[in-house]
């Protein structure tokens, strides 16, 4: 087993993403003392990340701002890998396995940024750059079930039920657009089968 593994789930609004972390972050830090575990996000917190979160919840129309967003994203991501995911990858020591689980990555930027209308094939050219994950799983849930779980909460300029429709069918169309070990996850399905679903493949990584 390599020393140290990349993990990013990813998918629409409302698929179950955070949970998931949490969950497979729990299950990790029991499994193993020798496995060090460190969870993020993107958008992150930095400069970068905190002007998209701004925009993402001031603005009101899912088409403006695509290319500003874009920009703003791969800075972020940029920032996000040198000062925290590649340090903490590539610091593990001879008898330790350390994992990073990251919430969103360059998926998300494809997906939503192409449904803003900018060209896919160029939003990958621009992402190529970019530590890939060891394993990727995109969380696929139907739009309208989606909203209705993330309806308690204020909603951002993306959470519209045509733009997600949008936004999903691009998450979907991921693994014939790239390279990556990604795997496809039914998550209208209940948190513990999802859960399940992702710890075999998880299993899988880990084995030795």
């Amino acid at each position: 087993m390599k020393n140290n593994i990349f993990i990013v789930v990813d998918g629409i609004d409302g698929s179950g993403k955070s949970e998931i972390i949490k969950q497979l972050h729990n299950y990790l830090f029991s499994k193993d003392k020798k496995y060090r575990i460190l969870t993020t996000r993107e958008p992150t917190h930095g400069a970068y990340g905190s002007k998209i979160r701004e925009m993402l919840r001031k603005e009101k129309n899912p088409e403006e701002s695509s290319k500003e967003l874009v920009e703003l994203f791969i800075n972020d991501r940029n920032d996000h890998l040198n000062s925290t995911i590649n340090p903490f990858l590539d610091n593990s020591g001879k008898h330790e396995t350390n994992i990073v689980l990251c919430d969103r990555y360059y998926y998300s930027t494809i997906a939503f940024q192409g449904a803003q209308g900018l060209d896919i094939k160029e939003l990958v050219k621009m992402n190529s750059k970019f530590r890939k994950p060891d394993i990727s799983f995109i969380l696929d849930a139907e739009p309208s079930t989606a909203l209705k779980r993330i309806e308690h909460r204020a909603k951002e300029k993306f959470e519209q039920l045509e733009f997600m429709k949008k936004i999903r069918e691009n998450f979907l169309k991921l693994p014939s657009l790239l390279e990556d070990n990604i795997k496809i996850i039914d998550s209208n399905k209940g948190l513990k089968e999802v859960f399940d679903d992702i710890k075999k493949e998880v299993d899988r990584i880990l084995e030795p």
